[in-house]
């Protein structure tokens, strides 16, 4: 029995290796998995983060897409101008569904340049060519136009405000379409706009604003002040030729933030996404022009959740999607796997620091280990055993007796305590506080019935020094029926009722 609950163990701990390993290993991978810049063979540095992209469905090829749009399940909903509709994908590029009747009766749709998705599943579609708002409730069935004064040409929702830019400025309103202010002045100075064409809100609440015909970005604060701008406006007539070290932007058609500060700012002209911080300082630049995937041909609209940008292609018919890039300072995020790792690793250990049961000894065991001829089988098994200081002397001085004797004072109240409810004396009532005290597994090897019966009261596992010696004789006999040493620790034999979990002993020894 002994043999078998002791393999039980042993498996038990191969177990939780295992567990532990895998854990670790699952970590690491993911972990790598979710940071690592993405190779794209055949591109080019600035590639690095291109994941993959989306021309369509069933046959069903996307034509210019202008606007994205990632919802809170982290779906792409694309606006496909050119077919006059949404398409939604899931955010591995899998087809979902359509969604907007093409037309230009109220609730339809003609000319759908940007979607955005409210966090309980509305969407509102941009319709440039009818100057409006078509909103769809969660199950893609539209419900409402919100006329626009001005063509609007993006949305940008946050929280329960949505942000839509026209040919003057940005208006800002409810999610139920009641403007609430706005910034609408056309011009050139700081503050004033020329056909913005995306606003991106940042955490302070500050509107980062791609001011297209002003070939800038502006950056204007919660309280409407202008913070700063990065380009500058160039004379319409010459806006195409015009070729300087000054100019930052071909054309800036659409941008976006994410939580880490960092706004992406497609060039449609340039056909790349520009990465700035939120001090408008210009950090890198992501793709190039081209046909091939991670490159864009007049790319436009742009859209950021959890790690990953979404940006429609126009000219290259499709939608591409990106893992962001590391921001800057932030380079330490490649270590975690080893930092979980080394946390984990104390974990990975415990099976070998338990070390099975404490055993507590009364008086009459140390007496018969010292008068046993065979007391090398008991004391190999043993290992080591919990007395009070007087007991501990005892036995540290039999001769050729190979175990660890730990001294433990045990509390005086405690002592008293069951000398006067059990009638013990000083020595067994000690003996039997010493075992109380130990956590984990433990046992109470006790010869007379006085302190045995205690412990039972006390829910201490006892057994007598003939039980032991009778399970290591039988476990550990050979062929010829000689008794033999046991090669490990009584763990689980004998079972006896209150028996506690592995832990550690108020020394704070391991168990």
């Amino acid at each position: 029995m002994a043999s078998s609950a002791r393999s039980g163990s042993a498996i038990k701990q191969v177990i939780i290796i295992v567990v532990l390993l895998l854990l670790l290993l699952a970590l690491a991978v993911s972990y790598y998995l979710l940071t690592r810049p993405p190779a794209v063979e055949g591109q080019g540095e600035r590639d690095r983060a291109f994941l993959f992209s989306i021309y369509g469905f069933e046959g069903d090829l996307l034509r210019r897409p202008t606007g994205v749009g990632i919802d809170s399940q982290g779906n792409i909903h694309v606006a496909d101008t050119g077919k006059r509709r949404i398409v939604e994908f899931d955010s591995e590029g899998n087809f979902i569904r359509v969604y907007g009747e093409a037309g230009r009766e109220p609730l339809k749709l003609w000319s759908p340049i940007d979607v955005a998705v409210t966090p309980d599943g509305r969407s509102f579609v941009v319709d440039r060519g009818q100057s409006k708002l078509v909103e769809y409730d969660a199950t893609g069935v539209a419900v409402r136009d919100i006329t626009i004064e001005e063509p609007p040409s993006s949305i940008e929702i946050s929280g329960d405000t949505m942000f839509v830019t026209t040919d003057s400025g940005v208006l800002i309103a409810t999610l139920e379409g009641e403007l609430q202010s706005g910034y609408v002045s056309r011009g050139k100075e700081p503050g004033q706009f020329d056909r913005p064409a995306g606003v991106a809100v940042g955490e302070d609440d500050t509107l980062y604003i791609a001011d297209s015909l002003n070939y800038r970005v502006q950056a204007i604060s919660a309280q409407g002040e202008p913070l700063w701008q990065y380009g500058e406006p160039i004379p319409a007539d010459q806006a195409v030729q015009f070729d300087s070290e000054d100019r930052k932007f071909g054309l800036p058609a659409s941008i976006a933030i994410d939580e880490n500060g960092l706004i992406y700012v497609v060039d449609g002209l340039n056909s790349e996404v520009v990465v700035m911080n939120t001090d408008g300082e210009r950090i890198e630049t992501i793709g190039d022009v081209g046909h091939e995937d991670g490159s864009f041909y007049y790319p436009d609209g742009i859209d950021y959740d959890d790690g990953v940008i979404v940006i429609a292609d126009k000219f290259n018919d499709r939608v591409e999607v990106f893992r962001t890039p590391v921001p800057p300072g932030q380079e330490w995020r490649a270590f975690v796997p080893y930092a979980i790792g080394l946390l984990l690793l104390p974990l990975l250990l415990i099976p070998f620091l338990r070390r099975g049961r404490k055993y507590a000894l009364t008086p009459e065991v140390v007496a018969l280990l010292e008068a046993d001829d065979d007391r090398g089988i008991v004391a190999d098994a043993l290992k080591r055993v919990f007395t009070t200081a007087e007991l501990a002397s005892v036995g540290s001085e039999i001769e050729e007796l190979k175990l660890k004797w730990v001294e433990k004072d045990p509390d005086a109240d405690k002592v008293a305590e069951l000398m006067d409810r059990f009638e013990l004396d000083s020595a067994h009532a000690g003996a039997l506080a010493v075992a109380v005290a130990l956590r984990g597994k433990r046992l109470l090897l006790a010869e007379d019935e006085a302190t045995t019966a205690a412990a039972k009261e006390l829910e201490v596992p006892v057994v007598t020094y003939d039980e032991i010696k009778r399970v290591l004789t039988e476990d550990g006999s050979d062929k010829g029926g000689k008794a033999k040493p046991a090669k490990t620790a009584i763990v689980e034999e004998p079972e006896v009722a209150g028996d506690s979990s592995a832990g550690t002993d108020d020394t704070g020894e391991e168990g």
